[in-house]
């Protein structure tokens, strides 16, 4: 009997269901397109769904296929916290759209919701989860944010890491295809689109977030949204900067930082020399920290 048929057989009943769907898991998740219906609880007594167009490969025990599959569950819920139904989000670095999937089944259709998805192939993909959820509110922009306006070349990871596109080559490896790509800085953005209020905006563009924040000096001054940010030394290596300058950066506008805890709480954020964790973390301006003081730890 090969060895381990004869492992799998020497567990538990319960050791052998885990095993089970997780080899189920990663089959299924080799799908390109498989709807499923996933199940965000955002708190033991609310949840919230959405329409989802593939099994992501992700495993955890104490979840089903239905669950949210991400580490980035605490982020979502305090998301869904903090939006008002008339809110204003901002979702830079988009990607597949789960963020503002989250966003506009909080908002509805009383706020507004931009997302910035620079990759064909991701928006793609996000415009059909937009399709699929019946969501027509969420404005998709093509645009690469950046610190300036212009042309630029975006690093399309063909396989492997593929959310690790990126206006510099990915340290990952793995193999890129450029494509050229529209920049413009939130500055100009905002004044084309003549945007007045700004509530939470999520920054993840793989490295390139110092430079969106150096685009965005009217945004940091005036509006002074919530910034859900990825601060990632292995992502701003490409770029030249350690990741700490983006803390550093809106500590200069009085921010405060934050982490997030997987239930959606906050806890105070130390700042630190190396951040080699894929971790998001919140940073508030100082005089908005009283309004989420009931999240905090």
């Amino acid at each position: 009997m090969p060895s381990k048929l004869c492992r799998f057989l020497h567990k538990t009943r319960q050791q052998r269901a885990v095993t089970l769907r997780f080899f189920a898991r990663r089959g299924l998740s080799k799908l390109p397109y498989l709807p499923i219906r996933i199940r965000l609880s955002v708190s033991p007594e609310e949840s919230t769904c959405f329409w989802w167009s593939y099994l992501p490969d992700a495993y955890h025990a104490d979840r089903t296929f239905c669950d949210y599959w991400g580490d980035d569950i605490g982020e979502l819920r305090f998301l869904w916290r903090v939006l008002k139904p008339e809110g204003s989000f901002i979702d830079i670095g988009a990607y597949h759209g789960v963020y503002s999937l989250i966003a506009s089944r909080r908002i509805h259709d009383r706020g507004s919701i931009i997302a910035f998805e620079p990759s064909p192939r991701e928006r793609r993909r996000l415009t059909l989860h937009l399709r699929m959820n019946c969501i027509s509110t969420v404005v998709l922009e093509s645009y690469a944010v950046a610190a300036e306006t212009g042309d630029s070349c975006l690093f399309k990871v063909v396989s492997g890491f593929t959310s690790m596109n990126s206006l510099r080559r990915p340290a990952s490896g793995d193999p890129v295809q450029p494509v050229a790509v529209k920049t413009i800085s939130l500055h100009e953005y905002l004044e084309r689109r003549r945007i007045e209020r700004l509530d939470v905006i999520k920054i993840d563009v793989e490295g390139g977030e110092l430079e969106v924040l150096r685009g965005a000096r009217r945004m940091l001054a005036d509006l002074r949204p919530l910034i859900i940010c990825e601060v990632l030394d292995w992502v701003t290596g490409p770029w030249g900067y350690p990741a700490r300058e983006i803390v550093s950066h809106l500590e200069g506008y009085n921010y405060r930082w934050f982490d997030f805890q997987p239930n959606g709480m906050l806890s105070s954020h130390e700042a630190r020399y190396a951040y080699p964790e894929v971790r998001n973390y919140l940073a508030v301006p100082a005089e908005k920290v009283s309004t989420i003081t009931e999240w905090i730890l």
